[in-house]
């Protein structure tokens, strides 16, 4: 027998609850990420069969006023606003992009809410158009959950025949309208774009920050005759379900150690950059024998790169967490490729390891093996997708005779320019090569 409502425990959340909650935990640059997400998702619906995002822009713009996205990226239908854009999460009955990178169904309202006190979402495809004006507040002490639509208008940026999207919100909140203002959350918001959507951007689509225009963070790795990066290509399928792939580049690159370690990259969408934390693998010991397989970072690794690209057609199965700010470490696919990332990455620290003793007995002027890297040519990421094993010189290549070590000793200053006028020499270290070749000569008779 099924009780009456009176006899039920009413135990849904209230309005002010639920949005608190959903915006709490994610840093307002991810919020603004998250939008930019979603324009890329509707440039590569509209890229279905194509690689180049050429003549598709994403407008950025904000304040202490007002913060607002536009973008020609296709729209969405008044359908889609109606049944699943503004659902709190992703309905599996909505259409899927494929290889989307705004999979979990929050970003779009967690980033209108965290925002401001009222937003308004215009959105027109070549059928349609619509749009939803919103009053938080007014809204929060209302029954029901929906919003209703409003008129389009005619003074948009975007319209059927220009489809696209355009939102804006005011009424911004206190702490968010203090961040907006500031020039250095814009240069966050910059770095935070070139990096993050550096291949789509490098694909053509045009990207600008308060009228900025952005170009794509250059990622290069070195490259001659004897230097080569590893790569590996992992497919993973499973019945019934899409599958995700796994390309793995190992690498030297430039001596640069805010770019060095390990970029994860899912649906073309960087969920980390040059990290060389335990969760790529830094520090990593082998429990059993309690040796380390891999050494934590320092600036001897400074060349190391490290890059692996997930992919799927359903988003849902590469290895990101909901934020897209690192990855879900438990995700089986994540598990088995980083057991590959951390059997390629041996090779590359042992030659580090190698140039690093080589620079140490040489110096860096003068090592051989220094001088060999310092030779190569840059190039990009891209260009490696074969299957291939890292191939570096060892420093036995590049003997030039007896094992040397160097000797270093301190001395008065008056009693080594002493020895330097008797000797006829002039530097302190050509007084201790001198006096060395004599012991050694008195030592040898």
């Amino acid at each position: 027998m099924q009780e009456d409502d009176a006899d039920q425990i009413d135990a849904e959340p209230t309005k002010k609850f639920f949005v608190d909650m959903l915006t709490r935990d994610i840093a307002l640059e991810q919020a603004v990420l998250d939008l930019v997400d979603n324009s890329v998702d509707g440039a590569k619906a509209l890229r279905t069969d194509e690689t180049k995002l050429d003549g598709l822009w994403v407008k950025v713009e904000f304040s202490s006023e007002t913060f607002r996205i536009t973008d020609n990226c296709g729209g969405f239908s008044r359908e889609a606003a109606k049944k699943y854009a503004f659902r709190f999460g992703r309905d599996d009955r909505a259409a899927r992009t494929p290889h989307s990178i705004g999979q979990f169904g929050v970003g779009m309202k967690r980033a209108l809410f965290k925002f401001g006190e009222y937003f308004s979402v215009r959105s027109a495809t070549a059928e349609d158009s619509w749009a939803v004006r919103v009053d938080v507040e007014t809204w929060e002490n209302e029954a029901g959950w929906h919003f209703p639509f409003s008129d389009f208008g005619d003074d948009a940026e975007i319209s059927p025949a220009n489809p696209g999207t355009e939102i804006e919100v005011t009424n911004l909140r206190p702490e968010v309208a203090t961040r907006f203002a500031l020039s250095n959350f814009r240069n966050l918001i910059v770095d935070l774009l070139k990096s993050k959507h550096r291949q789509f951007i490098s694909d053509g689509l045009s990207v600008t920050v308060n009228g900025l225009h952005i170009d794509a963070t250059n990622l290069q790795l070195l490259v001659n005759e004897g230097l080569r990066p590893g790569t590996d290509n992992l497919t993973f399928s499973e019945p019934g379900k899409a599958e995700v792939t796994a390309r793995i580049i190992v690498a030297v690159g430039p001596s640069t150690p805010r770019q060095a370690g390990w970029y994860v990259v899912c649906n073309g969408r960087v969920v980390l950059e040059a990290d060389r934390s335990p969760v790529t693998g830094w520090g990593l010991l082998e429990e059993a024998a309690n040796r380390t397989l891999i050494p934590s970072y320092h600036n001897q690794f400074a060349r190391f790169r490290g890059l692996v690209f997930f992919d799927s057609a359903d988003s849902s199965l590469v290895p990101w967490n909901t934020t897209k700010t690192s990855v879900d470490q438990d995700n089986k696919y994540w598990i088995a490729t980083f057991s590959r990332m951390i059997e390629m990455m041996r090779p590359v620290i042992d030659f580090l390891n190698e140039l690093d003793a080589d620079i140490e007995e040489y110096s860096r002027e003068d090592s051989p093996m220094s001088k060999f890297v310092g030779k190569s040519s840059l190039s990009s990421p891209e260009q490696f997708r074969a299957t291939s094993s890292f191939s570096a010189p060892t420093r036995a290549v590049f003997s030039k005779g007896p094992k040397t070590v160097k000797i270093q000793y301190s001395r008065p200053v008056d009693e080594v320019q002493l020895l330097q006028d008797a000797l006829g020499v002039t530097s302190a270290k050509a007084v201790g090569e001198v006096t060395f070749d004599s012991a050694l000569k008195r030592q040898q008779r």
